[in-house]
């Protein structure tokens, strides 16, 4: 998978929520300060070559959709994070969430679950 810049990136976030839509339909849900239409078709087109969009033709309208998912690109930029910025170390990675004063209770106690099934997973 290819890096995108943060624009590309919102872009792509905006056609997730959406599902599928043209250039105008991902404008509209952009937020403030909102690009040029041309901007955004050219960020759409980048996309594509880069395989992350494809679009179908209506007419002279492009109708784009995501290729990829949210979840995949979600890991892989928690792979890049976790392998460049915190050196593999995945105690590095997690320290500043759980030590965040806005970290609830509740949230805490789920990663705790979380940990304990993988944990009993790998002992079988």
């Amino acid at each position: 998978m290819k890096e995108i810049t943060k624009a590309q990136e919102e872009i792509l976030k905006a056609l997730w929520s959406i599902k599928e839509g043209a250039v105008s339909d991902i404008l509209k849900i952009l937020p403030m300060p909102k690009p040029a239409y041309t901007t955004v078709a050219t960020v759409l087109k980048v996309l594509e070559k880069k395989g992350y969009v494809t679009h179908k033709t209506f007419g002279k309208t492009n109708v784009y959709s995501a290729r990829i998912s949210k979840k995949k690109y979600t890991k892989f930029k928690l792979k890049d994070v976790f392998s460049g910025l915190v050196n593999n170390s995945l105690n590095q990675m997690i320290s500043p969430f759980i030590s965040n004063k806005k970290v609830s209770l509740k949230e805490l106690e789920e990663i705790k679950k979380m940990i304990e099934k993988e944990i009993a997973r790998k002992k079988k």
